[in-house]
């Protein structure tokens, strides 16, 4: 069912991860407002996906789970996108992404123009983002009203370098991993060995106080500089599974808090860990969280 005023878009890629054994419906955007949805945000998801098997796999599980299908459109060349996934022993993923994929050209269908007026928060990743058109397109849909979160993906070679540090400076907010903090800002802001992440996380602040940086760190929590201060999250112990969509339920699970329900940032911050962590306790992107899995967690 469409949201009469959605809180929240999500726009970017939704694909299928191809693991060994089994495929499952990913994509970080798409995950996102999954999350989104399950925590009781109103959420809308834009994208494109093929008029293949696929896709219609796409638009059923969507309404199964209760997820508005009016922003997926259908297009009439270019399939529904597919991701090679390896884990390693740790459960860390590698990804092998097709291109070009219908994720690839996205467009908001006219309809549903007016559902940026009433959103608060536009989610988006650097992946689907990797050419041109896209971006010219989500640079048309960034209204003034909009709160804008930029999700730093990157997976080597899908994106534009020149696109992102442009973006990063128009964004209200972005989340990134340490490795991804390191690739980007290393070299401008003169990261040394013996610098530590807090280091780093003051050096990126003190580059740009205007903007909500969040920094991901794994299993060792993360860091989120919000209205002047740090904030720091030593993260909690688990068993992990696999990381892919934790980082993804963690963005979720931070905007429903911080952004759409205004919480202080120590609690929003607190609750996105314990999301992405019972997340990379489990198998799959999206497993289902009951209050069982936040009694079992364990600070560090």
């Amino acid at each position: 069912m469409m949201p009469d005023s959605p809180q929240a878009i999500c726009w970017g890629e939704i694909l299928w991860d191809v693991f060994p054994d089994q495929s499952v419906i990913g994509g970080a955007p798409f995950n996102v407002a999954q999350r989104l949805n399950s925590l009781g945000t109103d959420v809308l998801m834009i994208s494109t996906i093929g008029r293949d098997n696929l896709g219609q796999g796409v638009l059923n599980y969507m309404e199964q789970k209760g997820l508005a299908t009016q922003g997926v459109r259908l297009h009439n060349t270019l399939s529904t996108g597919k991701v090679n996934v390896v884990l390693d022993d740790n459960g860390a993923a590698r990804y092998t992404i097709e291109d070009p994929a219908a994720w690839d050209d996205l467009e908001l269908v006219k309809e549903l123009e007016s559902s940026l007026q009433s959103a608060k928060v536009l989610i988006f990743g650097s992946l689907a983002m990797r050419h041109k058109p896209n971006q010219t397109k989500l640079k048309q849909a960034q209204l003034p009203n909009l709160f804008t979160v930029f999700d730093v993906n990157l997976r080597p070679p899908h994106f534009d370098l020149f696109w992102i540090k442009q973006t990063m400076q128009e964004a209200s907010m972005i989340k990134m991993n340490e490795e991804e903090l390191d690739f980007l800002f290393a070299t401008t802001l003169g990261f040394q060995t013996m610098h530590s992440i807090d280091d780093r996380c003051h050096k990126l602040s003190n580059y740009n106080s205007h903007k909500v940086w969040c920094i991901t760190l794994g299993g060792d929590g993360a860091r989120l500089y919000y209205k002047g201060a740090w904030y720091k999250h030593l993260g909690y112990s688990v068993e992990v599974v696999d990381t892919v969509g934790a980082g993804d339920s963690f963005l979720a699970a931070l905007v429903h808090g911080l952004i759409i329900g205004n919480k202080p940032p120590e609690e929003a911050l607190d609750y996105a860990v314990r999301i992405g962590s019972i997340v990379a306790a489990r198998a799959g992107a999206n497993p289902e969280i009951s209050a069982r899995d936040h009694a079992i967690l364990k600070s560090k």
